[in-house]
């Protein structure tokens, strides 16, 4: 989902080392909890001032000395999933969905070891996700609900992947979070795009207004809630969401995508095409920038401006997009359409 508050918002490396002591380059290896109490410290601040390799170093000494302490693991799954989303930010998506596998990977084995832990088992599950093994991450999520009734996050986690496939669970989930916050945004948003998908839309609507309402200025939210509105055939409302937001925001791809896609359904593909354009400029560092690029060839084709899209057909092609996506896209810009 694409509001979804995902990992990314749980990594809590320590931000400075000021006021710290100093790290010593040579830890005495010991078994005792208040040594690695100490080394877990030494490895935080080590990954707050970048140096990572440190940090591996003495959490791999860790994992060898106390192998059933969960706490070195679960360390190493955050810094695996730092990796993961750095990886993302550079558009390297197969390889940051490797380092999200370790980090799963790394999470179970302190979930294994610590295995009545419902935060743990939240982690896992929102780097499962993040992965891309969504049964994964449910069985997690589920998991640490039970271990933790209250734990509102699984909830709506759990409840965002079960939109499509069990919808009266998830709806009996949202409903059950909004019981103890009734103004749980997320919880507001997905219970509104679930009762659209279920043409409930008076429901629907009261919902996402209310998501309005109590976090209009999450982007996450805005966003989602743009969403239910297109999916409701509301483009203009959803314009209007979207492009009040900040010009960085809407220049990244989960706005742009909602941009694109009510311009389209207005009928306007040279605005869509302008979307993308602004995309690929705010995202012109990614090795897959080619991506936004061929969009924008795509919608200046929709809209019978040739030269334009041949311009960034072009500049896809020297970006070294692939032959295959170059190929689709120059076909649905003779179709004068674009892909699904």
């Amino acid at each position: 989902m694409l509001w979804l508050a995902l990992a990314c918002a749980g990594v809590l490396f320590c931000q400075s080392c000021e006021d710290r002591s100093p790290v010593p380059e040579q830890l005495e290896p010991s078994s005792s909890q208040e040594s690695i109490r100490h080394s877990l410290e030494a490895a935080e601040i080590y990954i707050a001032s970048g140096n990572t390799d440190k940090a591996q170093a003495i959490l791999a000494r860790l994992i060898d000395q106390s192998p059933d302490d969960p706490r070195p693991y679960e360390v190493m799954a955050r810094l695996a999933l730092r990796k993961g989303l750095q990886l993302r930010d550079m558009g390297l998506i197969e390889a940051s969905r490797d380092q999200f596998g370790t980090s799963y990977d790394l999470y179970k084995d302190a979930v294994s070891r610590m295995p009545e832990s419902s935060g743990l088992h939240q982690s896992a599950g929102e780097v499962a996700q993040q992965a891309g093994q969504h049964e994964e991450a449910l069985a997690c999520y589920l998991r640490s609900i039970e271990l933790d009734p209250g734990n509102m996050r699984s909830q709506i986690n759990a409840a965002q992947l079960l939109i499509e496939t069990s919808p009266e669970r998830s709806e009996a989930m949202l409903r059950s979070v909004l019981e103890t916050d009734s103004e749980q945004p997320h919880a507001l948003s997905s219970l509104a795009l679930l009762l659209q998908r279920a043409g409930r839309e008076s429901e629907s609507s009261e919902m996402a207004s209310r998501a309005l309402a109590v976090a209009g200025d999450q982007e996450g939210v805005r966003i989602a809630v743009a969403r239910i509105h297109l999916e409701a055939n509301r483009p203009r409302v959803a314009l209007e969401l979207l492009l009040a937001l900040s010009d960085q925001v809407r220049g990244q791809e989960p706005a742009t995508s909602q941009i694109a896609i009510a311009w389209e359904s207005l009928g306007n593909s040279i605005n869509a095409g302008q979307a993308w354009s602004e995309c690929f400029r705010t995202n012109a560092h990614r090795t897959d920038a080619w991506r936004f690029a061929l969009r924008a060839a795509e919608a200046f084709g929709r809209a019978g401006q040739e030269a334009m899209a041949a311009s960034w057909l072009e500049q896809a092609i020297m970006l070294d997009a692939p032959a295959m996506e170059i190929e689709e896209a120059r076909r649905s810009i003779r179709m004068g359409t674009g892909p699904d």
